[in-house]
């Protein structure tokens, strides 16, 4: 046989291998068992990133996790004007560059209190999203959160609307304008789960259950017997940390794209 000719049926029968061998596994693909092709946790995503972004749907967190460094910024920055903030559902940051026009007015409220159970991850995201990452290991080891609030009242926006003010390249990271912060004070504590024991009573074979509660405050601020104090004119000193933010989304009617340039460095 010519050797061009011994080359070109070798080369031949390589093809009919390689066919063979893609058939034979494209059979075993199709007579897999279900089981073994099945998405995993039934398709749905366990992780952080899914808990974020459920949580970023919810417009109105508590923000008794927040640093205590972003809680003085965002009480300073209420002064002067409109605050702009970057929220993606589980962190919350201020853009402090987005200078815009407006002005928070206190407003007095109702006296109220509000006590909020966590027993898990999937409601420490929900109800405490800003400050998961860092309770979850609390959670797991004391078995459950419990978060006390009492507010005396709201810094309201007033004076303008969610507008394209916003749209400048300063701006450009905002995602919502803070159109409210309920004050007043909170109380973060964990475990608390009765535990029964047999207390020894006097007298013979007799015995008591009792109950004892093992909760531990792992953050406070302000205090409750305080909040009654606030006046129309403004919140007592006593009675006026952030408890909850109140936001609104920002829709630009022009492109993220086409903001403002920002400046160049001889500017």
């Amino acid at each position: 046989m010519h050797p061009r000719s011994a080359r070109t049926a070798a080369s031949h029968g390589f093809r009919r291998l390689v066919v063979a061998a893609a058939a034979a596994s494209f059979v075993g693909c199709v007579g897999a068992r279900p089981e073994l092709v099945s998405m995993p946790n039934d398709g749905e995503d366990p992780t952080e990133l899914a808990r974020c972004r459920v949580a970023a749907s919810q417009e109105q967190p508590l923000v008794t996790e927040w640093p205590a460094s972003y809680k003085a910024r965002l009480e300073a920055l209420l002064s002067g004007g409109a605050v702009a903030v970057e929220y993606s559902g589980c962190e919350l940051r201020i853009v402090d560059r987005c200078e815009l026009a407006g002005s928070y007015a206190w407003k007095k409220t109702t006296l109220s209190t509000d006590s909020t159970e966590i027993r898990d991850e999937d409601e420490l995201y929900a109800k405490l999203p800003l400050g998961a990452a860092l309770l979850s290991g609390d959670l797991k080891t004391k078995g459950s959160l419990r978060v006390q609030t009492t507010v005396s009242g709201h810094m309201q926006l007033v004076g303008r609307e969610a507008t394209d003010q916003t749209s400048g390249a300063e701006c450009s990271r905002a995602t919502h304008l803070v159109t409210a912060l309920s004050v007043g004070a909170f109380r973060l504590e964990a475990g608390g789960e009765a535990q029964a024991g047999v207390g020894a009573e006097l007298g013979p074979v007799e015995g008591r259950a009792s109950t004892s509660q093992s909760r531990a405050v792992l953050r406070a601020a302000g205090e409750p017997d305080r909040c009654a104090q606030a006046t129309d004119a403004e919140p007592d000193p006593g009675c006026r940390s952030p408890i909850q933010i109140f936001l609104s989304p920002i829709r630009r009617s022009v492109p993220l794209g086409v903001l403002s340039p920002l400046p160049s460095e001889g500017d």
